[in-house]
């Protein structure tokens, strides 16, 4: 049985990455995601609200005891908080249930609604990178930091 984890509002299903659903088109979210750099060990969650899908999420690159987190939400979902709540979501699991000490994340510095998102979840950001020639901001949310 696929694992759920639950919040006020969402419910993220573990999946495997044939069944993760295509969203729709969405040229803001491809300019605003993208594919740089590995992906290693990933593992697939379809984000529902009710039984509509608003987006997807996934863990990567585990490395000792932290891993690195992305989300992605329909654009029609937008601003209605369902970010913040999926990344709060598989944030806590990460560092409660799998006893990781850190999850981070990359985000485009001129992506201020999910920078914005990530810290209503309790990510903090930490630094730059620059990968494949794009930067990013680096956030990160650690075990018994506040949330």
């Amino acid at each position: 049985m696929a694992k759920a984890l639950t919040g006020q509002n969402l419910v993220l299903v573990e999946c495997s990455p044939e069944k993760l659903p295509v969203l729709p088109y969405d040229p803001e979210g491809v300019f605003l995601d993208p594919h740089v750099g590995q992906v290693k060990e990933p593992v697939y969650f379809v984000v529902y609200l009710g039984n509509e899908i608003v987006g997807d999420c996934v863990i990567y690159n585990p490395q000792h005891d932290e891993v690195e987190l992305g989300i992605k939400i329909a654009s029609s979902y937008r601003d209605q908080g369902y970010g913040s709540e999926a990344a709060k979501i598989l944030s806590d699991y990460c560092l409660s249930v799998l006893e990781l000490s850190r999850v981070h994340l990359k985000v485009l510095p001129y992506n201020m609604r999910a920078i914005r998102s990530y810290e209503k979840a309790g990510f903090k950001g930490y630094g730059k990178i620059v990968i494949d020639g794009v930067e990013f901001v680096k956030m990160e949310k650690t075990k018994g930091g506040d949330t």
